[in-house]
């Protein structure tokens, strides 16, 4: 599994709404290998557990306007993020090595990935 499959499902992950036991345990090996991955998963899972918990804590009197500001803030931020645009770098490398007579050739390849998160 890729990278930009894993963001794409990251939500539905962290909810425990994949029913599919090979499809969880393929997110989880992904998480074993990838740790970009595996740190933006613990983010987003730290998010959502706190976004609960204050909309769990919600009582009948209005929250103060700093306060309603701040979270339509972060809301915005965390789309922006949730959106931002990946991107995939591959680099190839090529060797050639002839040694009486025979050629070797090896290639290799490099994938590099990056997403681009606006500061608060």
């Amino acid at each position: 599994m890729e990278c930009n499959e894993v963001m794409h499902a990251l939500i539905l992950f962290i909810d425990n709404e994949i029913e599919d036991a090979i499809q969880v345990q393929t997110f989880q090996s992904h998480f074993e290998e990838c740790p970009q991955c595996l740190t933006e998963m613990e983010h987003e899972r730290q998010v959502l557990t706190r976004m609960k918990s204050l909309l769990s804590d919600a009582c009948c009197e209005e929250a103060p306007e700093d306060l309603q500001n701040r979270i339509a803030q972060q809301t915005a931020l965390l789309a922006s993020q949730m959106f931002s645009p990946t991107q995939v770098i591959t680099e190839y490398r090529r060797t050639e090595t002839t040694i009486n007579g025979e050629t070797h050739i090896e290639i290799e390849t490099t994938h590099e990935i990056r997403r681009d998160f606006p500061l608060s």
